[in-house]
């Protein structure tokens, strides 16, 4: 798995389990806004990983842990490299076990200087790392073990990370969210082309000045600037894994002007291409 090409997911039950779990690595990258159709829990291992999700930057560093509900819109940045666990876990899975699970929104930042709520945490990220054990080493009746503790996690965070939704009124729906798949879809395939507000719009099957209203009600910026944050976030993972001139790179991913990308790079990373590089020499 290439973290790096993930703009949106539907994620598919492999090796006969219902959930995606994942050890990668990641030698640098930014990932524009996003969601899954599923709850995403990320434990780092080493290294630093910034996640941006509902207005607010969580700087995560080893030994962190953060989860992601369905329908949360979010970007991340690695600037160094790191290790994580990732797991992520289909809605319809969800759905089927997790009582209430469409009245639910989980998360690990609730009382976070509570003893309890630090016991219960550790309680997760055991259940990660002996997940995490199982899928390296592959013992007999693995999948077994595997399933038990997945279950295991689900009672953890359905009685000690559980929030009323009622509580939360910012999730986007998958319906709500379902009509913009084709849209981020289509960017990814031709972000490096010049794609009018007239061309997405009929992807979406909606008339441009209602897409444009909604697009940025649900994704949090316009239909523009999240083409750019596309460009951009494969211009980055350019950067950090190739010697390419930035003009060539700039060229390969379809950004036409100059000024407005060292602009908008500045303001979104709060230093230039040519210092990004630098940090990592």
């Amino acid at each position: 798995m290439d973290k790096r090409d993930f703009l949106h997911e539907i994620i598919e039950p492999i090796e006969n389990l219902d959930v995606n779990f994942k050890l990668f690595e990641d030698s640098g990258s930014y990932i524009s806004n996003h969601w899954h159709n599923s709850l995403e829990i990320i434990y780092l291992i080493s290294g630093d990983l910034q996640v941006n999700m509902e207005g607010s930057t969580y700087n995560l560093k080893a030994n962190d842990c953060i989860i992601i509900n369905s329908g949360i819109i979010h970007s991340t940045r690695c600037i160094y490299e790191n290790t994580a666990i990732l797991l992520q876990i289909p809605l319809s899975f969800l759905n089927k076990y997790i009582p209430d699970c469409k009245d639910s929104y989980f998360d690990f930042k609730v009382n976070i200087n509570d003893y309890n709520y630090e016991t219960n945490l550790a309680k997760i990220k055991t259940i990660l790392k002996d997940m995490k054990e199982i899928k390296i080493t592959s013992p007999q009746a693995g999948n077994l073990r595997f399933t038990g503790l997945l279950f295991e996690f689900l009672f953890q965070i359905y009685t000690n990370f559980r929030i009323p939704i009622g509580d939360k009124n910012t999730i986007n729906s998958p319906l709500e969210l379902s009509k913009f798949e084709p849209v981020l879809e289509y960017t990814k395939l031709n972000y490096k082309n010049s794609i009018s507000i007239n061309e997405i719009a009929k992807i979406a099957h909606l008339q441009p000045e209602y897409f444009c209203r909604k697009f940025k009600q649900y994704m949090g910026q316009t239909y523009l600037e999240y083409l750019n944050d596309v460009r951009i976030s494969y211009i980055y993972r350019d950067l950090i894994n190739t010697n390419n001139t930035l003009c060539s790179i700039l060229e390969s991913h379809g950004f036409t002007n100059n000024k407005l990308f060292y602009k908008l790079f500045r303001k979104k990373f709060n230093c230039t291409p040519k210092e990004i590089r630098k940090k990592l020499i």
